[in-house]
């Protein structure tokens, strides 16, 4: 049987920028050359789209990290670097994606292949022919690519189904779902609930059809969390009808029911006001008297419709369909949202912080934006080297050197280079 996955995690990250190009123009019969260095490119956004194609999110169990790809570094002659391609994540229809550190909705994706970005790649580095100005006009430096975004999300699955076959274990749902489509659920006698939502399309007589579901693992305290069933309540919400199924040979049917209404009473999301079909199974274990007899019952106690079948004979079976199909083209389509937030985070990069860390003698300058900025530095030329100490000084890391106690000679380590602190930085 396969798995039916339904909630994960991973782990996704944008691509980082390319890195701008220090380079000149030597070219005949231009003496003067000047700065020629192009841009880098965009590194590659996170999006992830809803895919009719998908049905469970199983995948995601065997690979939960996902990196875009980077932007090219820029080239000579002012070249722009190549921009990077999207990663886009496919999943199915009815995916909410989260934030997994707030717990904050991302998007809800509830129609073929709506999209969302969920991170957004790195900014290319400007090259040295950009950052030339009319008192700077041949400057030997370049802008280092913006870093990628790194997130966490989660995914939770809801079904879209049509009709919700709900009921107690051994009620006969997967049995039902069985008869009126050409899904195969595997059945058995025995009283546990099936361990995973089955999905099957019953055919309309125009050749068009719905989708049905039965939901499993609803028993008494589901909605607190007993059981697997609040774990499938959810796959309730967007139901547009449910079938309650109820064994017509149980030992008190009318408990039966008043367990399954409760717990969706419980369950807060107005499940209990959903139109419901009061269905009973299994017609063939009584006589025919003592069926109808406790129909009747059914009817004056509860003051609804019910409606008899059998799975292990076909009894009524067609009326149910007709009964659906009635039924169905009453009602509107049912969704209910998960309320999104607007996601700022995908365009937020990292603001560049750093960290000094003192060992001994020396001081170390933690942080992705000063590592990158030294990347793109030619420490032999002077200019540069000087561009670097003023970016230095405009992040903050000089005063807080000083602040740290640092002095004219302490060693200053950033990646795996040692500076030795002058009066000369910034």
């Amino acid at each position: 049987m396969s798995q039916f996955i339904d909630q994960v995690k991973i782990t996704v990250r944008s691509g980082d920028g390319g890195n701008g190009m220090v380079a000149w123009r030597q070219e005949k019969y231009e003496p003067m050359g000047g700065p020629f260095g192009g841009n880098g490119g965009r590194g590659g956004n996170v999006i992830v789209q809803a895919s009719p194609d998908l049905g469970t999110l199983l995948d995601f169990r065997y690979k939960v990290n996902y990196e875009a790809t980077h932007g090219a570094k820029g080239g000579s002659k002012r070249k722009h670097g190549k921009d990077a391609p999207d990663l886009v994540i496919r999943v199915p229809v009815g995916t909410v994606v989260y934030d997994a550190r707030t717990g904050t909705a991302i998007a809800d994706l509830s129609a073929p292949h709506q999209k969302v970005m969920v991170a957004q790649g790195g900014r290319g580095g400007r090259g040295n022919a950009e950052l030339a100005t009319p008192t700077r006009r041949a400057p030997a430096f370049c802008d280092p690519g913006e870093p990628g975004i790194e997130r966490e999300l989660e995914f939770e699955l809801k079904l879209m189904a049509d009709v919700g076959i709900i009921g107690l274990p051994n009620a006969g749902k997967s049995s039902l779902l069985a008869r009126l489509t050409a899904a195969h659920p595997k059945i058995a006698a025995y009283p546990f609930s099936t361990l995973e939502p089955n999905l099957g399309v019953v055919k309309r007589p125009d050749g068009d059809g719905y989708v049905l579901a039965d939901i499993p693992g609803l028993i008494e305290g589901a909605s607190t969390g007993i059981g697997l069933g609040h774990k499938f309540l959810r796959h309730i919400e967007r139901t547009r009808l449910l079938v309650h199924l109820v064994d017509i040979a149980a030992e008190d049917p009318i408990a039966d029911i008043d367990i399954i209404n409760k717990e969706l009473l419980l369950y807060e999301r107005d499940l209990d006001k959903l139109p419901q079909l009061l269905v009973v199974n299994k017609a063939d274990l009584l006589p025919e008297e003592d069926r109808d007899k406790l129909v009747e019952q059914l009817k004056k106690k509860l003051k609804v419709p019910v409606y008899v079948i059998s799975c292990a004979t076909n009894f009524g079976l067609d009326d149910l369909k007709n009964l659906l199909l009635e039924n169905l083209a009453k009602l509107g389509p049912r969704f209910i949202p998960t309320e999104v937030e607007a996601d700022e985070l995908a365009f937020q990069h990292p603001d560049g912080g750093f960290e000094i860390v003192r060992s001994k003698k020396q001081f170390h300058v933690v942080g992705d934006r000063v590592v990158r900025h030294l990347a793109v530095t030619n420490l032999r030329d002077p200019e540069a080297l000087f561009h670097f100490h003023r970016v230095l000084r405009a992040m903050g890391v000089i005063d807080a050197l000083l602040a740290e106690g640092a002095v004219p000679g302490s060693e200053v380590v950033i990646g795996e280079t040692v500076f030795a602190f002058g009066a000369d930085w910034g």
